[in-house]
């Protein structure tokens, strides 16, 4: 019986160059894809490097800003303000350098640091009032911190570098806002009086040293308030007057229960004499002819018993009787410790906050 035959020996050197053929793809394609991995994995690095370093310039700018705008005016014990643009200059170059992104300290240049005016109106900032000495035209402090040519370095790839982009330039910029008071503390106000703000400006500015008379016969300059307590009568109103109620923590956009001015003379009576021992002489008659107090500003409701705080105004009582209360609008003051928040009525707060 014939056995059957081997197989031919000329067919193994075809499968065996086969085989090869395919090792080397496979190689080439694993050689390819661990390229790709790498690279893949390096912009991974690199990207999370650079946003990482672009939230902490942020983060630093953030805290410049916010520093400048706290000391870019200053705020008497009394509430007099004055503009000091190279405090607030240092003030927030001392924050930057003590932040870091990507492990360097941050210096801030003085070309940089920009104050001016933040409009809210328009929502854009102004460094044309930077030189400006009234305080008024000071509301923005703007910070740029960079890592770059021109401060700090720019920052060092890992893998990037292959393809030419070793270095990358990051900058981060952030405005502060020092507005106006949007915020009373207990017994920051004086009086359970508020006033229209209608009363206290004029063409959308506040209407400084204008005299304004509020009567016991419904004047619509002004009305008596209880805060939040209700009714609101001669016997809580009186109370608060003369301080048997304190005055409570009071916030732009806060309802208060209001009457218009035609309560009892009694009322006004109470007021009288609140002015004559809290008041100052100033022209050595022996009567009180001057009494700074701190009041809400208000926008009416729609009906005679609720109105809407809209800010803060000072206000120098000159005359107060049983049947009227003269006084006018003291601007450039402070409501020391006051986030902003508040409309302009010439009370500015001292805490500012992040705009942009």
């Amino acid at each position: 019986m014939r056995s059957a035959p081997a197989h031919s020996a000329k067919h193994r050197p075809g499968l065996s160059r086969l085989w090869r053929g395919q090792s080397g793809a496979a190689a080439a394609l694993a050689a390819f894809l661990l390229t790709a991995l790498v690279g893949i994995s390096g912009a991974a690095v690199d990207l999370g490097l650079l946003y990482s370093t672009k939230g902490e310039l942020q983060n630093a700018a953030d805290a410049a800003a916010l520093a400048g705008a706290a000391t870019m005016v200053s705020f008497s014990s009394g509430g007099e303000m004055s503009v000091q643009p190279a405090t607030a200059l240092t003030t927030a170059q001392q924050v930057s350098l003590a932040n870091q992104a990507d492990g360097i300290n941050l210096s801030l240049r003085s070309e940089d640091a920009v104050i001016g005016y933040w409009d809210l109106s328009t929502e854009a900032f102004d460094p044309g009032l930077t030189g400006s000495s009234d305080p008024d035209d000071i509301t923005g402090f703007q910070a740029t911190l960079r890592r770059d040519d021109l401060a700090n370095g720019p920052v060092q790839t890992f893998f990037a570098g292959l393809l030419g982009f070793g270095t990358v330039d990051i900058q981060a910029t952030s405005i502060a806002f020092l507005g106006w008071a949007g915020i009373a503390e207990p017994a920051e106000v004086d009086l359970p009086l508020a006033i229209h703000a209608s009363a206290l400006t004029n063409a959308g500015s506040p209407d400084c040293g204008s005299e304004l008379l509020f009567s016991n016969e419904n004047d619509e300059t002004a009305e008596w308030t209880s805060f939040f307590t209700w009714p609101t009568n001669d016997v809580t109103v009186q109370n608060y007057i003369d301080g048997s109620l304190q005055t409570p923590e009071l916030t732009v956009g806060d309802s208060l229960n209001v009457i218009n001015g035609n309560l009892s003379t009694a009322t006004m009576n109470s007021l009288a004499s609140e002015f004559q021992s809290r008041g100052s002489d100033t022209n050595g008659d022996g009567s009180a002819d001057s009494w700074e107090i701190l009041v809400p500003v208000v926008e009416p409701g729609s009906t005679s018993t609720m109105s809407t705080i809209t800010g803060f105004a000072h206000l120098v009582i000159t005359e107060a009787d049983s049947s009227k209360v003269r006084f006018y609008l003291q601007c450039d003051r402070a409501l020391i410790g006051s986030n902003s928040g508040g409309g302009n009525y010439g009370t500015r707060a001292t805490v500012p906050s992040l705009i942009q």
